[in-house]
């Protein structure tokens, strides 16, 4: 099964500021999983509605790029967040992918500018 693709128009600067700020390697890691996204609509995990983003309940969420490290050297996992829909916003019916944003997992910024945008819809 390969669904069609569609991206909010922003996530084209989402992925100039990706390889700006993380590299040539996290921005081909994100193309890469963008492209994978129709044949594997399942791929992320779903979210939740969070006081400090709005409700982001119909979207999922896939990790990726370099990890990032407290100043001690401890892992706080990988440092981009994607977050994307499927349309409708179910699993059994799902005709379409949207990515919605591609950005920093830190301080909540790609999930807020996510609701921004679906707010935007």
């Amino acid at each position: 099964m390969s669904l069609p693709l569609r991206w909010h128009e922003a996530v084209v600067d989402d992925l100039r500021r990706v390889r700006n700020q993380f590299g040539d390697e996290a921005f081909a890691q994100a193309r890469r999983l963008i492209a994978s996204l129709p044949g594997e609509p399942l791929l992320g995990d779903w979210l939740t509605e969070h006081a400090g983003t709005g409700d982001l309940s119909t979207c999922r969420k896939v990790k990726l790029g370099p990890d990032e490290f407290t100043p001690d050297g401890t892992t706080l996992g990988p440092t981009l967040r994607l977050v994307y829909r499927l349309l409708p916003s179910n699993t059994t019916d799902v005709q379409q992918v949207e990515v919605l944003c591609i950005g920093p997992r830190r301080d909540f910024i790609t999930y807020a500018v996510a609701a921004t945008r679906l707010q935007e819809d």
